[in-house]
Formats: structure tokens, C-alpha cells, sequence
């Protein structure tokens, strides 16, 4: 065991030693930083609050699952309770350890939001948040200090780049044709893809798991590619169906409508179950070609769904509006 893996084990040890009681809400906080909870999120904000927020927020959190992978597979480090019989994973986790997805992600997501939404007390909320996500790891024993630390480090560059770079980028973007857009769309899934996907090539057959490692960690499937594909179909359905939405219809007024905010929420969502949970039971699944295909499909589906077809829906039984 690496000398600096015994020295970041008395954090978790620390942490798990406060008590039992910490598990629940340690779970309930971790939560705000998982998958199924930005699925929920992303669209309730596009739909409801601010479109372009919306859209924003969705490529932040792609793009954070993407560096993500990509590092993770780079570094092919174990989590805490892989490694030591002294820490318990109150939580399964089967991918790598560092960074931490969830500190990157939370402070990529929630650290957005407070730039975007730009005021004081919101911001102090965020940075609570996004602190107990980080330390939630450490309590349920699937992440190291470190790799909360860096999850930290890249989330925050991200939203540090994206600031700087967004505005300029987007208004580059909007000054191509609808072609040209459409290209750069799928081009850059492409590009995402590839960062992550010539990594996991390289090195996944160079890799084998400790023995020590396997008896601890159960189950793990760390060189998986669901996620890779997840990420790419969503990305695709996400940019593509806003720029054909932006193309015909143009803006719509995601924060005018009252009662109506919440008849899309409630369509909209449901559109996001059945594409989400419902295509998920009956596609195939696995780590092969088909399995892959499917998922990615099933994504670039819920992407569509999100950010084009139903805006449509929501117009046409009269609870939306685009500007004119």
C-alpha cells in the first residue's frame, strides 16, 4: 500500500469515526451530486427557468463527466476502501478513485449556477454544497481526500475556462450556418469521445487489478464504457436538437408561464422516464457493440427530448411560448 494511501486512510478513518449516525445524511448529500439528480435538474432548467442557463449547465456537467473518464482512466488509482480493511463503502462505486466525480462534478455544476445566477447568499449555499458533497465521500469511504481535493482542482478550472471562453465560443458558433453548426455539433461529440476513448484503449489491457484490491472491492467494473457512451449521446442529442430548435423556432420564454412552468415539468419529465428508465429495460445492454450502440442512442434520445422535441410538445398544447 502506497505510503501516501496510509496517510489519507486517517481521513476516512477520521471521518467514519464521528459516528454511524453520519451515513443517512452523508447519502441524502451525496445525492445532489449524482447522475440521476443532474438528470432531473438540467431539465426543470431549461424548461422552466432559463433556456440558455439550461443548456449551459448541461455542457458543464458533460463536460466534467468527460475529463472525468478521462483522468480516471489516466491514473488508474484504487478508492479507499479497495485497499484497507479499516474503511467501510457505505456506497459501491465500480470505477476508478481519482478524481472524484462528485466534488468535480458539483463544483462544475453548482459552481456554474452561482456564476450564472450571481448573487451573494446563493453563492454561500453553492459552496456549502459542493464542501459536503466533497466531504460526504470521504464519510461513505469511496474517495480519498485527494481525490476529492483534485476532483476540486479540475471542476474548478473548468467553470474558470468556461467563463472565460463561453461567450466567445458561443457567439463564434451562432455566426455559422445551420450546417455548419450541425457539423461542429457532432464533431465535437467526436472529440470528446476520443479523449476518452484512446486512453481507455491504451491502457486497459495494460491493467490488472491486485488481488488484495479484488477481495475488498467486490464487483467493479473500473475500464467500463458506459459512461463514455452516455456522455457522447447525450452531448449529441443535447447541441444538436438546440440548434435545430434555435434554427426554426428560435427562444422560447422558459420563465413566463405560471401554472404552465409546471405542465411542462410534469410532460417533460415524463418524456425523460420513458426515454430514460423505459428504453433502459428493453434495449440491449453489455459491453459490446450492440450494448454500446443502444446506450448511445438511448442518450442522444433523452438529449433530443430535452432539448428540442419537447419544447414542441410543450407548444403545441399551449404552455410555452417562443419569442418573436
Amino acid at each position: 500500500m502506497a505510503a501516501v494511501n496510509v496517510l489519507q486512510i486517517v481521513v476516512n478513518e477520521f471521518f467514519q469515526g464521528l459516528g454511524a449516525w453520519l451515513v443517512v445524511p452523508m447519502r441524502v448529500i451525496t445525492f445532489f451530486g449524482e447522475e440521476l439528480f443532474y438528470i432531473l435538474l438540467l431539465p426543470v432548467l431549461y424548461w422552466s427557468f432559463d433556456q440558455m442557463i439550461g443548456l449551459r449547465v448541461g455542457m458543464m456537467l458533460l463536460l466534467s463527466n468527460g475529463f472525468n473518464a478521462f483522468f480516471k482512466f489516466l491514473f488508474r488509482l484504487p478508492r479507499p476502501c479497495w485497499i484497507s480493511d479499516t474503511v467501510t463503502c457505505h456506497v459501491h462505486e465500480t470505477s476508478f478513485g481519482l478524481p472524484s466525480g462528485h466534488a468535480q462534478n458539483a463544483i462544475s455544476v453548482w459552481g456554474w449556477l452561482a456564476v450564472e445566477v450571481k448573487k451573494r447568499w446563493f453563492t454561500i449555499v453553492m459552496v456549502a454544497l459542493i464542501f459536503l458533497i466533497g466531504i460526504s465521500r470521504l464519510v461513505l469511504g469511496v474517495h480519498f481526500l485527494g481525490d476529492v481535493l483534485f476532483g476540486w482542482l479540475i471542476g474548478g478550472l473548468l467553470v474558470a475556462g468556461f467563463a472565460a471562453w463561453s461567450k466567445k465560443i458561443g457567439r463564434w458558433f451562432e455566426a455559422r450556418s445551420f450546417g455548419a453548426r450541425l457539423g461542429l455539433a457532432v464533431a465535437s461529440t467526436v472529440a470528446l469521445m476520443l479523449l476518452i476513448l484512446v486512453v481507455n484503449w491504451a491502457l486497459g489491457p495494460m491493467w490488472v487489478m491486485d488481488p488484495e484490491w479484488a477481495g475488498r472491492a467486490g464487483q467493479v467494473a473500473p475500464f467500463s464504457l458506459d459512461g463514455t457512451f452516455t456522455l457522447g449521446g447525450t452531448w449529441t442529442g443535447l447541441l444538436v436538437g438546440f440548434v435545430i430548435l434555435s434554427e426554426k423556432k428560435g427562444r422560447f420564454l422558459a420563465n413566463e408561464g405560471g401554472w404552465r412552468r409546471l405542465v411542462r415539468l410534469l410532460i417533460g419529465l415524463l418524456g425523460v422516464v420513458i426515454l430514460y428508465f423505459g428504453l433502459g429495460q428493453v434495449l440491449p445492454r453489455g459491453a459490446h457493440f450492440l450494448g454500446y450502440s443502444m446506450r448511445f442512442i438511448r442518450y442522444t434520445l433523452v438529449g433530443l427530448w430535452v432539448s428540442w422535441l419537447a419544447p414542441l410538445v410543450f407548444e403545441k398544447v399551449g404552455v410555452l411560448k417562443f419569442k418573436e
